[in-house]
């Protein structure tokens, strides 16, 4: 199987591992040069084969397998015409993190190292319907501030420089998102990292070097 298919099936069956989407829900893709390798529409996140992730341009034009390709490939699309630096996007409905995209919670995120790192300036977008050109475009002019954006009664969209670190992005905030959801429920005080010492975190590299 080509590697990057690989890859993507790998991924896959780790989100289902870890209990990160369920049923139908989520697809994957990655950039190789401008080839964009995506999963087809209506694939299961833990049982995806080599015919099911198609191979297409940045327009969308299907360059290879017989299949279609998921219905949200114009979001995906959007981020990687818009990111040259992103080489991997993974859409999931994660429990907490959709749970948090149902609710009105004014999100903290500066709470431990890993949380600093991959949800710097994390992203939120009201709803769209699946698939539609309203949700593309409105990920591709939500994507340039963050590398993590929660899309309102839908899920989680998050996008790096591999699909390793999506993996990372996805687990951490899905964390995070499980510490707030618990905080309010306690109505406990859910400290934060004080913003000079968060800046002053990203911008010495102490976890990694700062993205840009």
């Amino acid at each position: 199987m080509d590697e990057m298919k690989q890859q993507i099936v790998d991924t896959g069956k780790w989100i289902m591992e870890k209990g990160l989407t369920w049923g139908t829900s989520g697809n994957i893709s990655a950039r190789k040069e401008d080839r964009i390798f995506v999963t087809a529409s209506g694939t299961v996140m833990g049982d995806l084969k080599e015919e099911d992730i198609i191979v297409c341009d940045l327009e969308g034009k299907i360059l290879e397998g017989e299949k279609k390709p998921s219905k949200e490939t114009g979001m995906h699309l959007g981020i990687y015409r818009r990111r040259p630096d992103i080489q991997a996007v993974v859409h999931t409905s994660p429990f907490y993190a959709t749970f948090c995209a149902c609710m009105d919670l004014e999100m903290k995120t500066n709470l431990f190292i890993e949380s600093m790192y991959y949800d710097e300036g994390l992203g939120r977008i009201p709803y769209f319907h699946a698939g539609s050109k309203a949700l593309a475009q409105a990920v591709e002019e939500a994507c340039g501030g963050t590398q993590v954006i929660l899309m309102e009664h839908h899920g989680i969209l998050v996008y790096d420089r591999s699909l390793a670190e999506c993996r990372s992005a996805l687990e951490v905030t899905e964390n995070v998102c499980r510490m707030n959801v618990f905080a309010a429920m306690g109505h406990l005080p859910l400290k934060e990292v004080a913003p000079e010492t968060v800046r002053d975190f990203l911008e010495g590299g102490y976890y990694k070097k700062r993205r840009g």
